[in-house]
């Protein structure tokens, strides 16, 4: 950039902000308040013949600590919008796209037809006994290996380990995010009454879901 485009430019954004009464963002820019007086009682034909002159009395300084902030704050947009996308791909349902990630029932309608993904009318059909007892011995497999866990100051935290659950599987991430949740309710309930009077002594862990055992009962 020569040095009269660039006086040109700052000059541009400051007459705007004068002529839209943005003092204070001039003032931000480095100019003095003496030089904001000047150069708003300027004619259009003065400010033209100030930008032609070939000295630059505009200088470009970063802010290197702001500008890696942001550039980390766009790339973490970035990844938040592509686990968006994957999650609505997988099935997530319009409950757990707001709880996750704050978007509201019309953003998703509208993801989901940019996306071209058509959502059968109903509730999704809940997996058998046995199809939730692979869903949870998978479940247990990958919380051991890529050490996810649910948290709730992070609601995304086991998101990546719920998506290839359900990649895996082929169920609707909606229904994996569902059974997670209700597993882990029911294995702090189990915790909390084993905690009560005396210490029990631990047998071997079972291999069948919490909610399974629920629906063999009721079957």
């Amino acid at each position: 950039m020569t040095d009269s485009s660039l006086n040109t430019a700052v000059l541009h954004q400051v007459m705007t902000h004068l002529r839209d009464g943005h003092f204070r963002r001039c003032l931000e820019l480095g100019f003095k308040q003496d030089e904001l007086v000047q150069l708003n009682q300027l004619s259009l034909s003065d400010i033209s013949e100030l930008t032609r002159m070939p000295v630059r009395f505009v200088e470009i300084s970063i802010n290197h600590d702001l500008l890696s902030k942001a550039l980390g704050r766009l790339q973490e947009e970035g990844l938040r919008q592509q686990m968006i996308q994957r999650a609505i791909r997988l099935g997530a349902s319009i409950e757990m796209l707001h709880s996750l990630f704050g978007i509201t029932s019309e953003e998703v309608s509208a993801r989901r037809r940019l996306m071209g993904i058509n959502i059968k009318p109903g509730r999704p059909q809940m997996p058998d006994v046995d199809e939730m007892n692979h869903l949870w011995a998978r479940w247990q497999k990958l919380i051991a290996e890529t050490g996810a866990k649910l948290d709730r100051s992070d609601p995304t935290a086991a998101l990546d380990a719920m998506m290839l659950l359900a990649e895996e599987t082929g169920k609707p991430l909606s229904i994996v995010w569902k059974l997670i949740h209700e597993w882990e309710a029911d294995v702090q309930k189990m915790l909390r009454r084993s905690t009560k009077g005396k210490p029990k002594a631990r047998g071997k862990a079972s291999s069948t879901s919490p909610s399974s055992s629920r629906l063999e009962t009721a079957q």
